[in-house]
Order: C-alpha cells, then structure tokens, then sequence
C-alpha cells in the first residue's frame, strides 16, 4: 500500500533532481529515499525515474503525471493527520451536550457554548434536552459525551461527575390566589395545597423534596398531580390547578399567570452535575469546567 513516506521521498527525488539532495530535505540516508522509491514503483508497477541517464535525475512518462497526484495526495494526508490530532486533542469535530432544562434557564448551557466557541472553535456542539435518567442511559451507551443532569446517588461505570450549580427552591403558583397575596409563606400555608410534581418517573431529585416539606409540615398526606417536565408543570400551575417546589431560576421563564415566592421555613437546594466518560473529551469538560471554577474563585473574593 502506498504511504506518506514513499510519496514525500518521490516528490523529494523529482523536485531537487538528486537522491542526495532529496535524503538531506528529509532528513534520511540515500538509501532509504532509493528503497521508499522503488517500493512506489513497485506498488505502481512502472517506474517513475529513468535510472539509465547518470548525469540527472528524469522522470518518466508516468512520473511526470504522478508527480501532481502524489502532492495533491500528499496533502490531503497531512490535512488528515491534523484533522484526526484536532479530534482526539478535542480541538474540532462533533461534541453531544444532553442537559435537563433547567440547566436551560440557569443561563448554563449558554455558558458553557459560549466557552466552547471562544476556546474551540472547531467543535461542533450538539444540544439534546433529556432528563437525567435518559443522559445516564445514553452517556452510558456513547450516545453523550457530556451529560448536565440532577444529581444521582451513583452514575454509569467509567463516569466521572462535578457539581458545577446550585441554586434554591421558590414556590411557583397562580398569580393572584390567595398564597400569592400573602406577604410570606410558610410551611403550614400548604397543608392542603396540591403539588404538581415534574418528572414524576423519578425518585429522587424534586420528589425528595416534597417529601422533605410535608414531614417538616406534619402533612399526613400529599395531593399530587404528575407532569413529566417543568414546562408542563408550570402551565398547571399558572391555570391555578396546584403549587411545583422549582428551582429559582425557573422564574425566567415568564410564564403569564405565573407568580414566584420564596418559602420562609424551608430551605432545599436544586444541584446540577457535569458528568463524562473519563477520558473522552478531557479537554474540552477541563474547559468547562474552568468556566465555573473561575466563577467559584470570584465568589469567594
């Protein structure tokens, strides 16, 4: 099979018109240029020097037309070999992002792509909205590269995770209902509250919290109403058919009806995890993940 070697020896021989010459550019003995030569010749099955004339180099028919398909050849090789150092450096090619949609609203995913683009513009980044446990699937099977997802007690073999959020919980209700015009609300004010529960095929993750408030509340009992996202969630609640634990930044979503308060008595935070394979795309999760190291340390100043 023809390789870089023996084209890169060729053009070497057909553009200085010496065998010494051709060896000092490439840095090699003349006997290896006359043997990388004649195994291209053979893998041709012509010769591409005519070897009877001693006093100069010349090529033949054939090595005259080969030698602008060997460069062109050669070239696309080298380009190649910098594309495929690009990919496994994590410079360029595809990168599959899943995130939960309040990675959306905390303003996360927009970060983290706008650090991608700044630090790697080759990188192609692909966004699927999934909930955690269908990241953890598909980070599992090499459908991901990285996966922002709720916090797990465990997560896929070969993973590694960081905490890169946190943020608190607001009541999300009907504007104008009666716990909307309250200056505060506590716990007891949602005894007899329905809760609308997103992501209800989940166990842990908001459904812990729920719990947590109805046990600090005494409640022998909770009405709930299970959505399977946020979005769904909030509409309920908008048209005044329960109350959702959300995370605060949900209240960027703007939803008309909607109205946010805070629960005096009750504290619980909602978590975001980066989690990746260990050793795919280390470079580019070191990236993001510095985006909110930085943040940490101005913070803490």
């Amino acid at each position: 099979m023809i390789d870089a070697e023996q084209l890169s020896s060729f053009i070497a021989v057909a553009e200085t018109r010496s065998f010494v010459r051709a060896a000092d550019q490439l840095g090699v003995v003349q006997s290896v240029v006359s043997k990388r030569l004649r195994r291209l010749e053979d893998e041709l099955g012509a010769p591409l020097v005519d070897r009877s004339n001693r006093r100069a180099i010349i090529l033949t028919r054939v090595g005259t037309l080969f030698l602008e398909e060997a460069r062109e050849t050669l070239a696309r090789l080298e380009v190649t070999a910098r594309v495929g150092k690009s990919l496994a450096r994590g410079e360029a090619g595809p990168l599959r992002i899943g995130y939960v949609f309040s990675a959306a609203m905390t303003g996360l995913v927009t970060r983290i792509v706008r650090r991608l683009a700044e630090a790697r513009p080759g990188v192609e980044v692909r966004l699927v909205l999934m909930e955690t446990p269908d990241q953890l699937a598909a980070l599992a099977e090499g459908r991901l590269d990285i996966a922002l997802t709720r916090p797990r007690p465990s997560y896929p073999a070969g993973t590694e995770a960081h905490r890169i959020h946190k943020e608190g919980v607001m009541l999300a209700l009907a504007a104008g209902q009666d716990l909307d015009r309250r200056a505060s609300v506590v716990v007891a004010d949602l005894a007899a509250q329905t809760f609308i529960v997103p992501q209800f095929r989940e166990t842990v993750g908001l459904i812990e919290h729920v719990r947590a408030l109805a046990k600090k509340g005494g409640f022998p009992s909770v009405r709930t109403i299970e959505m399977p996202d946020y979005i769904s969630a909030a509409s309920l609640a908008a048209a005044g058919l329960g109350v959702v634990l959300a995370p605060a930044s949900l209240q960027r979503l703007g939803l008309n009806g909607l109205s946010f308060m805070p629960i005096d008595d009750f504290e619980a935070d909602f978590e975001l995890m980066l989690v990746r394979h260990v050793g795919i795309a280390p470079g580019l999760a070191d990236i993001i993940l510095a985006e909110f190291a930085e943040q940490a340390d101005r913070a803490a100043r």
